[in-house]
């Protein structure tokens, strides 16, 4: 797809979706109070700016017992191995 793109002129890039194993997964119902309560904390302690980011994964690491961590952790990995993949076939696809 990305060759095609090129080769036809169009510059940019593509976003490429690589969803978390699912041994890893938390399920939407589950996390999507964590976060709400995170927010939530975040907006009454006033935190803003670069500071929203690491207070949210912190918080809700917490919330759900270090669980969101190993997900997040997993995603990462995951997501360096399908770009190794990604730039290697495109290396030979040259």
């Amino acid at each position: 797809m990305l060759q095609a793109q090129w080769q036809l002129g169009y510059p940019g890039g593509a976003i490429i979706a690589n969803p978390i194993d699912a041994v890893h997964a938390i399920p939407y119902e589950e996390i999507e109070k964590f976060i709400d309560d995170a927010l939530t904390e975040c907006e009454s302690l006033n935190i803003r700016g670069k500071a929203v980011t690491p207070f949210l994964l912190k918080r809700v690491s917490e919330l759900t017992s270090g669980r969101s961590l190993t997900a997040n952790k997993a995603l990462v990995r995951s997501n360096a191995r399908l770009a190794a993949q990604v730039a290697a076939a495109l290396t030979s696809a040259g």
